[in-house]
């Protein structure tokens, strides 16, 4: 398990990076109208929401069926909202398709956010507590089950929810930039 641990460890640290990411650019996107980072970061748009969709993937793949971690039905949600994106990232990536598919990607990431977020609350509250809405009876995990957490704050919903929120500034930038070259 040390292999498993150190995967965590840089998933979580990740997560970090990303909310730093993230926080940069929406500053930058809704404060000074994408005034720094916009130019800065066109040519990095697509190849930065394919890795993120598809390493999203690949990670919750190797937890269940490497790993053998048994995901919850909001982690099914948020996988729901996460799959498709990958195979659409990649195909509006070959086919250039700025103007559609950002669109779809900021519906899903939205459901994917608002899924993560109530799940990291409710993983978060005590079990006495309990949630807003009961998980699921479908025989999957508990949803207030932690597989990892590190720093006292971050699950995997927090790491999917920081996620869904960066992809969301990726595709308002992507949005941007081609409204300016329209």
């Amino acid at each position: 398990m040390y292999l498993l641990s150190n995967i965590n460890q840089l998933i979580a640290l990740g997560s970090l990076g990303m909310l730093a990411g993230t926080v940069f650019l929406a500053v930058d996107y809704f404060l000074y109208n994408g005034r720094y980072c916009a130019d800065r970061l066109k040519e990095y748009l697509w190849p930065l929401i394919v890795f993120s969709t598809v390493g999203s993937v690949v990670m919750s793949l190797v937890y269940s069926e490497y790993f053998g971690f048994i995901p919850c039905s909001l982690c099914w949600l948020q996988r729901i909202a996460i799959y498709p994106q990958a195979l659409l990232s990649v195909t509006a990536l070959k086919l250039g398709d700025g103007n559609f598919f950002p669109k779809y990607g900021i519906a899903l990431s939205i459901f994917g956010f608002i899924v993560a977020v109530y799940q990291y609350i409710e993983q978060m509250l005590p079990h006495s507590a309990g949630g807003i809405l009961p998980c699921l009876a479908d025989g999957s995990a508990d949803c207030a089950e932690k597989v990892f957490e590190f720093y006292g704050f971050i699950t995997f919903p927090f790491v999917s929810a920081v996620t869904f929120l960066f992809l969301i500034m990726l595709y308002l930038y992507v949005l941007r930039d081609e409204r300016a070259t329209a």
